[in-house]
């Protein structure tokens, strides 16, 4: 069974010609990161609140989600790039006045977080980019003056 959509979403067309489900809120950004030629194989408009809809709508654990982890990732957006791909994200806001210290100084307000989950055979493929949901559309907006 797949999980159900929790978010209010559009469906998209990705470069590569498939069509996926993207959060409302996301839309600006991936349609954005799509025109920069920057890939991405998941997002979320706030990873807590979609965990909880997602546990309250399932028979059966999700294997991740909990109370901590719910809490914790309440407001946050997710962006899963391939590794190459986030890390030319971060090199094309690290000069912008509104996201250059956000990316560069973790763990103060307002900082994103960035992981590459281990995996067997050394690391993801993916890197996870965590970020305040309020900044989705000033990520958008910044993202729209690169290139242009």
């Amino acid at each position: 069974m797949a999980d159900p959509l929790i978010h209010p979403h559009e469906t998209l067309t990705t470069p590569a010609g498939d069509a996926v489900e993207i959060d409302l809120d996301m839309v600006p950004v991936v349609r954005e990161l799509w025109r920069l030629g920057i890939k991405t194989t998941a997002c979320c408009q706030d990873v807590g609140e979609a965990t909880a809809g997602v546990r309250e709508q399932r028979d059966t654990p999700l294997g991740y989600g909990g109370d901590g982890f719910i809490a914790y990732h309440r407001g946050w957006a997710l962006l899963k790039l391939p590794i190459a791909d986030a890390l030319h994200l971060v090199e094309l806001l690290d000069a912008s006045p509104t996201f250059g210290d956000r990316i560069r100084h973790p763990w103060r307000p307002g900082s994103w977080r960035m992981n590459v989950p281990l995996v067997r055979d050394g690391i993801a493929p993916d890197a996870l980019l965590h970020l305040p949901r309020e900044q989705l559309s000033d990520l958008a907006e910044a993202l729209c003056t690169v290139g242009n």
